[in-house]
């Protein structure tokens, strides 16, 4: 019996490659303009996992699909309080609005959230809509899909040509090496051309 295909499965592989030739294009590597960690952050999807996808190394779906007990341990791992404190089940039961018991049957697996629940720790934690609900191939096309924007802008930028994804992310903002290299060239290519050097010519009267 054939298993059912899981959602974002076939995207995802057809991104990575396709990312993987944009980032040759500019004679680099997935591992020089990539931000694994942060893809890491934004997917819950391990960094080492994703460079190895791009290595063309066979990753399983266990590997990337994660149950929303293990996402939300991971969220409360990497997104503390504003104190670095880790959020307890009692404080997040509270910014949620149910019970404590009921979160504590969350955290452990016992009780599934409703939309409501995943909205609300989504917006808690500053993640994207869906982060407890998408497939981790889902997850991984979004966040790889911004950085294939990003690669495309810096291609043309410096005049290399490159195959454009139909995408649907924005060039996102940050302190990684493609974004400062982004920026560098954008500043670049929108400075005013130099003055040339020589005499100037007098005024007449």
């Amino acid at each position: 019996m054939d298993t059912p295909d899981i959602p974002g499965e076939q995207d995802l592989a057809r991104v990575v490659a396709a990312l993987t030739d944009q980032i040759r294009a500019l004679d680099r590597t997935p591992e020089g303009l990539i931000d694994f960690d942060h893809i890491e952050s934004t997917t819950g999807i391990a960094a080492d996992t994703v460079r190895r996808l791009f290595a063309g190394e066979t990753v399983t779906s266990e590997e990337l699909n994660h149950s929303f007990p293990e996402r939300l341990q991971f969220l409360r791992r990497t997104h503390p309080r504003d104190d670095g404190k880790k959020y307890s089940a009692e404080q997040l039961a509270q910014r949620v609005g149910i019970a404590r018991a009921t979160m504590t049957a969350l955290i452990n697996g016992t009780r599934n959230p409703n939309l409501d629940v995943n909205t609300s720790l989504e917006r808690l934690f500053g993640v994207t809509p869906g982060f407890f609900t998408m497939s981790g191939e889902e997850a991984l096309v979004k966040a790889l899909e911004r950085v294939s924007d990003q690669v495309l802008v810096l291609a043309q930028l410096k005049g290399i040509r490159i195959e454009h994804l139909a995408l649907r992310g924005s060039i996102a903002a940050g302190d990684d090496e493609l974004a400062q290299e982004l920026r560098a060239a954008l500043l670049s290519g929108l400075a005013p051309p130099a003055r040339a050097a020589g005499p100037q010519p007098e005024d007449t009267e």
